[in-house]
């Protein structure tokens, strides 16, 4: 096909005429497209209109042969592995045949430069430049690297979230299969115990012994419990902080003492070493703290044989700007970690062991992990197979100056005072009415909201205090209730504290309460140090004051 031909059809055929196909062209151009040229389909020859790609020769004719201009494209720039389907693809009576029955030829390929560097993605279209003649084929290539390896980079990301989904997936399976069979064992020694006990009450020493294996067994199962609803809050990124101020000392020789009796049940060495710079008292959230502590210690304690050692130490990193950077140790001379599992350590549902030899939910490290972060602290590890492992908390506290001193006589500051207890689950009334007793209180008792109510305001001001109120109850539930003691206008309204009881623990729950006026968010199942500490606070004027809207 001669230009002047060529020239002459773009003239004849209309080009100017058929709206359409100028559009293509237009659109083609201001895309800023590789390559547009026209294609004679008697003659095989084309003729380039416009190219700017470095994989046409500088020097092509204007005219050229469209057989040797794809070969050359082909056995230049294109994979070995893509040539022989390209050859076949691009035969211009293929072309032809395509544009027939379909309108139009379009197809992707993968070009790379000679220097074999940079792949490139093109995209080929070929149509008729006038669809009643079918002579002149126009063909556009444009590039779409760009958005190819953004679509692939997509891909990818998607065939990633996907498999770890499904990882976790499969985890989450697992877990309940292990918690399943987990859990049954402490059960079944709550109800075997509850059983020996009741048929030898008259044996003290071994309704005793019932009693500890019954106690032990719940706690397993609590925190079980906890670990799972914990864990939600993780997954939800909704663990929220206290700012609590916090005795060091006292915390750090509680939280060893419980290690300390677990590990000696198992003939474990126990050792606590506190740098003598650590500062008295700090502000952080103490129940986290314990947690990740607790959680810790308690992998040490079950991954530690017997006559073994475990080490708990606190040091004094740095000081400065009034906080101390603090590194927590916890050394043991356990079974260690595999190297090969150590990247997964602190996965939600990672166990080392298929089997669960030890037990667990594989839930705890992975809590420890986002509670610590949030902390705006560091957790990580050494371990070596056969020798132990040793875990490392780097977090900064905030110094504190202590605002309560326990004198020799406020040993028993709950001794004498005057509960009112709403409840209306006939268990956890008599749980918490006990718990209470215990430590000398004088407690009312109400069934529901309206009960609670009632009795507040036919009691002269002062009478009570503190109030215990659950949140959901018959006939008034806790929250109204509360609301309506806040603006009953008698003199202790605002001031009396009033502690939430629930088994909700999410943000908006916690929020509806002190919304409500309750002072503190205590929930179910009762921890009885949680319980007392809450107290404690609650006497001391040392809670939040939240009189309701």
């Amino acid at each position: 096909m001669s230009e002047d031909n060529v020239k002459d059809k773009e003239t004849n055929s209309g080009l100017a005429e058929n709206d359409m196909e100028r559009t293509v062209i237009e659109r083609a151009i201001h895309d800023n497209v590789d390559f547009i040229g026209y294609i004679d389909v008697k003659s095989g020859k084309i003729r380039i209109l416009r190219h700017n790609d470095t994989f046409f020769n500088d020097d092509m004719e204007l005219v050229s042969d469209y057989d040797e201009a794809i070969a050359h494209l082909i056995n230049e720039h294109m994979l070995d592995e893509d040539k022989s389907i390209c050859h076949k693809m691009l035969q211009l009576a293929n072309i032809v045949d395509t544009v027939n029955m379909f309108g139009e030829f379009t197809g992707t390929f993968k070009l790379f430069h000679e220097n074999g560097r940079a792949l490139h993605y093109k995209k080929f279209t070929l149509r008729y430049l006038d669809k009643k003649a079918k002579d002149v084929l126009i063909a556009v290539q444009t590039d779409i690297t760009e958005i190819t390896t953004e679509n692939r980079q997509m891909q990818d990301a998607m065939r990633g979230a996907l498999k770890h989904a499904e990882s976790i997936s499969r985890a989450k399976s697992q877990l309940l299969f292990h918690m399943s069979k987990e859990i049954k064992t402490p059960l079944n020694t709550i109800v075997s115990m509850t059983e020996l006990g009741k048929g030898r009450s008259e044996q003290k020493e071994y309704v005793n012994y019932c009693l500890d294996k019954i106690e032990a067994s719940s706690k397993v199962v609590l925190d079980m419990i906890e670990n799972v609803r914990a864990l939600s809050h993780v997954e939800n990124n909704d663990i929220q902080l206290n700012n609590d101020v916090v005795l060091f000392q006292p915390f750090i020789e509680t939280v060893a003492g419980k290690a300390k009796a677990d590990a000696y049940a198992k003939k474990i060495n126990f050792q606590l070493e506190v740098d003598p710079n650590v500062a008295k008292c700090f502000r952080f959230d103490a129940d986290r703290m314990r947690q990740v502590l607790k959680n810790i210690l308690n992998n040490a304690i079950k991954f530690t044989k017997r006559f073994g050692t475990i080490t708990l130490i606190v040091k004094c990193m740095a000081e400065k700007y009034g906080r101390q950077s603090l590194e927590i140790s916890i050394k043991d001379t356990g079974i260690g970690i595999e190297d090969s599992f150590k990247p997964r350590v602190f996965e939600a549902f990672s166990q080392e062991s298929e089997d669960n030899v030890y037990g667990g939910s594989g839930l705890g490290l992975a809590i420890c992990n986002h509670i610590i972060k949030k902390m705006g602290g560091i957790i990580d590890f050494d371990s070596t197979k056969g020798v132990g492992s040793t875990f490392r908390i780097n977090v900064d506290l905030d110094v504190a100056t202590s605002t309560y001193q326990l004198k020799d006589d406020e040993e028993d500051i709950c001794r004498g005072c005057r509960v009112l207890l709403a409840e209306d689950n006939e268990i956890n009334l008599e749980i918490c009415q006990q718990l209470l007793v215990a430590r000398g209180m004088d407690v009312d008792v109400a069934e529901n909201g309206q009960e609670a109510l009632s009795l507040y305001m036919s009691n002269a001001p002062g009478t009570y205090d503190l109030i215990f109120m659950d949140v959901r109850m018959p006939y008034m539930d806790g929250l109204t209730a509360t609301k309506k003691i806040r603006s009953s206008g008698k003199s202790d309204s605002k001031t009396v504290p009033i502690l939430a009881l629930t088994a909700n623990a999410r943000d908006e729950d916690i929020s509806q309460s002190f919304e409500a006026g309750m002072n503190a968010h205590l929930t179910k199942p009762i921890n009885v140090e949680d319980l007392y500490r809450c107290i404690e606070k609650a006497l001391r004027g040392e809670l939040a004051r939240h009189t309701g809207n």
